[in-house]
């Protein structure tokens, strides 16, 4: 199991979130309001965004990654991939099953 992480706009995230979903490469995604603040264009930014975290497999990565990137608006968005080192046996079976894509 991957877990893959990208931020979005508060307006338009649930756009964002049906257009990867229409593609089958995750089994769950979970949405969370954050404040955000980072460095862009020579001073520090604030803002308000949502943290957006996808369940995907390892193997379906580059494909998946390449999605969020034409779907995206940001310039650069964040996109960083954590492999989950322990998973429950039984989720980890329904995460490989919901997933449609091969």
């Amino acid at each position: 199991m991957l877990l893959v992480q990208t931020t979005y706009p508060l307006e338009g995230y649930q756009e964002f979130i049906s257009s990867i979903i229409k593609k089958d490469f995750v089994s769950c995604i979970q949405a969370y309001k954050i404040s955000s603040i980072y460095f862009w264009e020579g001073k520090w930014q604030n803002e308000e965004e949502m943290l957006i975290s996808f369940k995907t497999k390892k193997k379906l990565f580059k494909k998946f990654k390449k999605e969020i990137l034409k779907n995206h608006i940001y310039e650069i968005p964040q996109i960083i991939a954590l492999k989950a080192k322990k998973v429950d046996k039984n989720y980890n079976k329904w995460h490989k099953n919901a997933i449609k894509f091969k």
